[in-house]
């Protein structure tokens, strides 16, 4: 899932972006599979890294085509802290971030993050061939994402749990506008900030002044749309 596009010059999750990009790069390492760069946390020991790495032989094993492209369409990959969502798709560096906690789950399967990942690639593809991810496409373009998971899902020998875990999706109703993606990154911003050891009162300082922009960019909202019903 790609970050929003931004539409005004200042959102509430912009404080949260920049401090997470500031304490996540902090200690960083590289591994190169296939000429594609995995960035990521070199204090976990690399075992973020593996995972990775098995999910990507897992595509290569059973989706070769599939994953020829996506080591094209990618440029990196970044095992890093992501508020409100397992992935997403940077299109300006063309990268895919996977959340550290997500990859490292005792209970995230080496399909899940395959998954993951082929998800985030065909974001990679649909930007390279000029489909953008305005708020009226959004929707659909999630829709064309989880179906080429269920694509590749069909290929492996045991697809189910990627199927069910796609189709919970599917079923769930989702908000993909600008506000609601924003909104859902600041709601989860302090327990990422304290996963990266980021002290308490700066967690609580930042998602504090964060959706006070954010609050106030939903009523500057409503106030046009009420403005617009008068016109």
């Amino acid at each position: 899932m790609p970050h929003p596009e931004k539409t005004e010059k200042r959102r509430g999750s912009e404080i949260v972006i920049r401090v997470f990009s500031w304490l996540a790069i902090r200690s960083i390492d590289k591994r190169t599979i296939d000429g594609l760069p995995v960035f990521y946390n070199g204090e976990s020991g690399g075992k973020d890294a593996d995972k990775v790495a098995a999910a990507l032989r897992l595509i290569q094993e059973f989706d070769p085509v599939r994953y020829s492209r996506l080591v094209r369409d990618l440029k990196r990959i970044w095992i890093t802290i992501n508020p409100g969502a397992a992935a997403q798709f940077v299109k300006s560096t063309s990268t895919c971030e996977l959340d550290r906690r997500f990859v490292l789950g005792e209970h995230t399967l080496t399909d899940q993050i395959a998954s993951a990942i082929v998800h985030e690639a065909t974001h990679a593809r649909l930007h390279q061939r000029g489909i953008g991810y305005e708020e009226e496409l959004r929707h659909r373009v999630e829709w064309v994402c989880m179906r080429r998971e269920l694509a590749f899902a069909a290929k492996l020998p045991d697809g189910a749990s990627i199927r069910q875990w796609v189709e919970a999706r599917q079923t769930e109703p989702s908000d993909f506008s600008n506000v609601a993606m924003n909104g859902r990154q600041i709601d989860s911003a302090r327990d990422a900030l304290l996963h990266l050891n980021a002290p308490g009162w700066l967690a609580d300082l930042i998602v504090f002044f964060a959706r006070r922009r954010y609050q106030r960019r939903i009523r500057r909202r409503e106030a046009e749309a009420h403005f617009d019903k008068r016109k």
